[in-house]
């Protein structure tokens, strides 16, 4: 269904209430996601059933993939393999992400295939990106990442926070659901945990949580190898972050 179709059987009060301007600005947001009908308080449910059934929505993701495949099949992969610490494959080169192996191949299609846009995303952009240079052992923070300054609100309300949130819950749970993709502990850190996971070859990342006490509550850090900013900038590092609380997330309840 095209907008115009859908404001035809809205009920064109433009009263606000669902917090768009007006039923026609209603109908372009809801032909982006579907889920947004519920809003509007004066669409009867036999409406709302059928705009739900015929609204096929847009996800701006699969564009995203398809535009990142086709720069990817451009791309030697050969050449960019030991530059992101890809290993060679004869249909393309094999990723690690967050302790799976991924298969990425000379068109740029991702094997084994998988409904996580995130992950095939993440993985096409970081192959674009290229970029050079090891790991150096060398940990700062967020906010020293060039652009994290901007962006630290964002990453600590997007992916800090719900880590925490998940740690505080059931930390042991969480911890072995690290281990499980590839987390190790680290010694020689002032925190009751300290676990390094390589998320992407050569994007490692250190978490550091500690439980507190009676006096002081729990805190977590979450520290980047210095070589970071050369593999993913800051707007993508938080796109890995929030896949990882996700991946956790699922983990646990699964």
């Amino acid at each position: 269904m095209k907008e115009i179709d859908i404001y035809k059987i809205l009920p064109k009060k433009n009263c606000r209430e669902c917090n768009a301007g007006t039923c026609m600005a209603f109908a372009v947001s809801i032909k982006k996601d579907p889920s947004k009908l519920k809003e509007c308080p004066y669409l009867d449910e036999e409406k709302r059933e059928y705009l739900r059934r015929n609204i096929q929505a847009f996800d701006w993701r699969d564009e995203l993939i398809k535009n990142l495949e086709q720069e990817v099949s451009r791309i030697n992969l050969i050449e960019r393999a030991q530059d992101i610490g890809a290993t060679l494959h004869d249909e393309g080169i094999v990723l690690r992400c967050t302790g799976r192996d991924y298969l990425v191949r000379r068109d740029g299609k991702i094997l084994p295939e998988t409904d996580n846009k995130w992950i095939r995303i993440l993985l096409l952009h970081y192959i674009r990106k290229g970029g050079r240079g090891n790991l150096t052992g060398e940990w700062i923070s967020f906010r020293d990442l060039r652009g994290g300054i901007v962006k630290a609100s964002t990453f600590e309300r997007d992916c800090l926070n719900p880590l925490k949130e998940l740690l505080d819950e059931n930390k042991e749970r969480t911890i072995d659901v690290l281990k499980r993709i590839g987390g190790l502990n680290i010694e020689g850190y002032p925190s009751d945990i300290s676990i390094r996971i390589d998320l992407l070859p050569k994007v490692r990342v250190l978490i550091l949580y500690s439980k507190g006490n009676d006096e002081f509550g729990s805190s977590l850090n979450i520290l980047f190898d210095k070589i970071t900013n050369e593999f993913l900038d800051v707007e993508s590092l938080i796109f890995l972050m929030e896949g990882l609380v996700h991946t956790v997330r699922y983990m646990l309840k699964s």
